[in-house]
């Protein structure tokens, strides 16, 4: 198996979905392989285009997105009012910084 089969087959067992629910979920998005082409792209035994490939990434990295927690925002994504908000709220008086 190669590197980027391996990553994509690790992704699919990471989402912890079994072969008929990623296909109704990459048939869902548009994706015109059957399940049996999807069980066998996944196991290695067919090829599929780039673009079938893409859709079942997607669908995978949907479930995975869905299943893993939040990640905590980095400073930047905040803006200055949320920090006088939050400041504000704590009773602080100081600089938000």
């Amino acid at each position: 198996m190669t590197e980027p089969h391996a990553r994509f087959r690790q992704a699919y067992d990471a989402a912890q979905l079994s072969v008929p629910e990623l296909w109704l979920r990459y048939f869902a998005l548009g994706g015109v392989a059957s399940e049996l082409e999807v069980d066998a792209y996944l196991n290695g035994a067919i090829t599929l285009p780039a673009f079938q490939h893409d859709m079942l990434a997607h669908a995978i990295n949907e479930r995975l997105d869905e299943i893993t927690p939040p990640s905590a925002p980095y400073s930047e994504e905040y803006t200055a009012i949320d920090h006088l908000g939050h400041h504000l709220s704590n009773g602080d008086q100081g600089d938000p910084q």
